[in-house]
């Protein structure tokens, strides 16, 4: 059985300056990636550091849930610090026992990168998103199995939800 993942919560007083600090420095310059398209974004990235292979540093702004067909994991260990708004974090545990999490500013939030999960958001949420070096592909949790995200994004754009877990048929 694959680590759910772990959390932590920060202090308020460092949750605020942390959130005050990335949320106007990102607010002064465009976005380095947007996921989902312009138009209908579903998250905005600023890199906080120059990208590399060992560590990355973003921070986040995510503007609608998860696509609700299957959960996805990722190709990196990672943590999850959050600023500003919040999220329900769904995971499935041994058994397929659904799990529902609210995450709150100050919530730090630790997942290998076999943790499958789902954000579900009503409002935009501001977080802090570590990763480590990439150790795997990654994919979503779909009835059948595991799916590559390249077979389940748009081919046209990959920050784009495409034909989901009936993509390999």
């Amino acid at each position: 059985m694959r680590p759910a993942a772990r959390a932590t919560m920060l202090d308020q007083h460092t949750t605020n300056a942390l959130a005050t600090t990335l949320i106007h420095w990102a607010w002064t310059r465009q976005p380095d990636f947007v996921i989902g398209g312009h138009g209908n974004p579903y998250l905005r990235r600023w890199y906080r550091i120059p990208r590399n292979r060992a560590c990355n540093i973003y921070v986040h702004e995510l503007l609608r849930s998860d696509d609700d067909r299957a959960l996805h994991d990722h190709p990196w260990p990672n943590v999850s610090i959050i600023l500003d708004g919040s999220y329900t974090e769904h995971t499935i545990a041994a058994g397929g026992i659904h799990h529902r999490v609210e995450r709150r500013p100050g919530d730090v939030v630790f997942r290998s990168p076999w943790t499958a999960h789902r954000l579900e958001v009503s409002a935009p949420c501001w977080s802090l998103f570590i990763t480590g070096p990439v150790v795997r592909e990654w994919g979503f949790h779909c009835p059948r199995g595991w799916m590559h995200w390249k077979q389940y994004t748009d081919a046209q754009d990959s920050g784009s939800i495409g034909r989901g877990c009936e993509g390999a048929l």
